[in-house]
């Protein structure tokens, strides 16, 4: 690639010198509310207005992409959030996960109520539940 922009560059050097060496006659440019003259040679004129075009097009390339880098902007302020919330949670796992699990029964209170709301859902799968006296 650096070859190539090499070639380019060099091309476009011999193309400006080929201009300037050809079109090296005075012209007057007047602006027409000033009457003032400008004398100067025809490259120069002809490198200016080149120049001027360049300079509108990256002008005009860089305000139509605003929105896109605006976006690219938000989108890595939300990767940084949310690679710090994945940090965060992988942390609160290893902290569980290294925590000892102790599985204790269902208290005889908290059985009754789970069979209860199983009743409520499925009412055909429950056993009914007797009462110990």
């Amino acid at each position: 690639m650096k070859t190539l922009s090499r070639i380019l560059l060099g091309l476009f050097l011999a193309v400006g010198v080929l201009v300037a060496v050809a079109n090296r006659e005075l012209v007057e440019i007047g602006l027409w509310p000033l009457r003032e003259k400008l004398v100067a040679p025809l490259f120069l004129l002809i490198i200016f207005l080149l120049l001027v075009g360049v300079l509108a097009g990256l002008m005009m390339g860089w305000f139509s992409n605003r929105r896109h880098r605006t976006q690219a902007r938000h989108r890595g302020a939300e990767i940084d959030r949310l690679e710090r919330e994945v940090a965060r949670l992988k942390g609160e796992l290893a902290t569980f996960t290294a925590r000892p699990q102790t599985a204790e029964p269902p208290k005889p209170a908290d059985s009754r109520a789970l069979a209860r709301q199983q009743a409520l859902v499925d009412p055909d799968s429950v056993v009914p539940i007797t009462r110990a006296r």
